[in-house]
C-alpha cells in the first residue's frame, strides 16, 4: 500500500498543483498574526495569549477550509465554494474542537512538560516524560482527525477524535510514516515559501492515506469472516490503480513520449 500511496499522493498533488500551491499561501496569515503576537510578550502578556489563541482558531477553521477541498481532489473530483460552505455548515463544531486540542497541546509543551522537569527528581522526569510521550500520541492520532471529518460525516467531534486513536494504534506503522513524510514535506514546504507542498499538500497526503486505510474496513465490515491476514491489496487498490492510471514521472514531464 505505501508504494501506491507515494505515487498516488504524488500525482493527486500535481494535478491540482496550482490550486494547492494558491491554498497554501493562507498560512501565511496565522503565522503573521503569531509574529505580531510575539512583539506584545514584553508589553502585554493577556494580549499575547489572546492573539496566540486567536491565531490558533484561525488555523483549524483554515485547516477546515483545506480538508473540505482536498477530500474532493482524492477523490478525483474539483472543490469549489459549495464544498467549503457545506464544511462550515456541517463541520464547525470539529473546528472548534480541533481548537481546544491545539490549545491543550500548546499549554503542555510549553508549560506542563517544562514543569515537571523543573523539579529535578524521578518524580518530575517520570511526569515530564508522560506528558511528552502522551503529546505525540495525540500528534499522530490528529493526522487523521479532519480527514476522519469527512469520510465519516455523521460523527461528532468527540467521536472523530476517538476513532484518530484508533486509526493510529491499528495502522503505526502506516501513522509513523505519515508523520515523518509529513517533516520532510514541512520542509520542503519552507524551502520553497511555503508553496510546494504546502499546508494543502500535506492536507491532501492525509486524505489519500486515510481513503486507502478505509478500503480496509470497508474490506473488514463486508466480509466479517475474514481478518486482515485474508487483505489482499491489489484487489483493494485495483479500483484506485485504475484512477491513477498507467502514469509516470518521465510521462508527466514528456507526455509525448508516453
Amino acid at each position: 500500500m505505501i508504494g501506491f500511496l507515494f505515487k498516488k499522493v504524488f500525482f493527486d498533488i500535481w494535478d491540482n498543483l496550482l490550486m494547492l500551491v494558491l491554498m497554501s499561501l493562507g498560512i501565511v496569515v496565522p503565522l503573521g498574526i503569531v509574529y505580531l503576537g510575539s512583539l506584545l510578550l514584553d508589553v502585554n502578556v493577556a494580549a499575547f495569549f489572546a492573539v496566540i489563541a486567536f491565531a490558533l482558531l484561525l488555523f483549524s477553521f483554515y485547516s477546515l477550509y483545506l480538508s473540505s477541498i482536498t477530500f474532493g481532489y482524492s477523490r478525483n473530483k474539483k472543490g469549489g465554494i459549495q464544498a467549503v460552505k457545506n464544511a462550515l455548515r456541517f463541520h464547525f463544531g470539529h473546528a472548534l474542537f480541533h481548537f481546544v486540542i491545539l490549545v491543550v497541546l500548546c499549554l503542555i509543551s510549553l508549560y506542563g512538560i517544562p514543569f515537571y522537569f523543573a523539579f529535578g527528581n524521578i518524580f518530575g522526569i517520570v511526569m515530564g516524560m508522560m506528558l511528552f510521550w502522551m503529546t505525540v500520541i495525540v500528534v499522530l492520532a490528529m493526522q487523521y482527525y479532519y480527514p476522519l471529518c469527512f469520510h465519516m460525516e455523521a460523527d461528532g467531534a468527540f467521536k472523530t477524535f476517538k476513532k484518530c486513536f484508533i486509526l493510529l494504534f491499528d495502522n503505526m506503522g502506516t501513522s509513523l510514516f505519515l508523520a515523518l513524510r509529513t517533516v520532510v514535506d514541512l520542509v520542503l514546504s519552507l524551502l520553497t515559501a511555503t508553496m510546494i507542498p504546502g499546508v494543502a499538500g500535506i492536507s491532501l497526503s492525509r486524505m489519500d492515506t486515510t481513503k486507502l486505510l478505509m478500503l480496509k474496513y470497508d474490506f473488514l465490515e463486508a466480509n466479517p469472516d475474514c481478518t486482515r491476514k485474508d487483505i489482499n491489496w491489489e484487489d483493494l487498490l485495483y479500483e484506485e490503480r485504475q484512477l491513477v492510471g498507467p502514469r509516470s514521472f518521465k510521462g508527466m514531464i514528456f507526455p509525448w513520449k508516453d
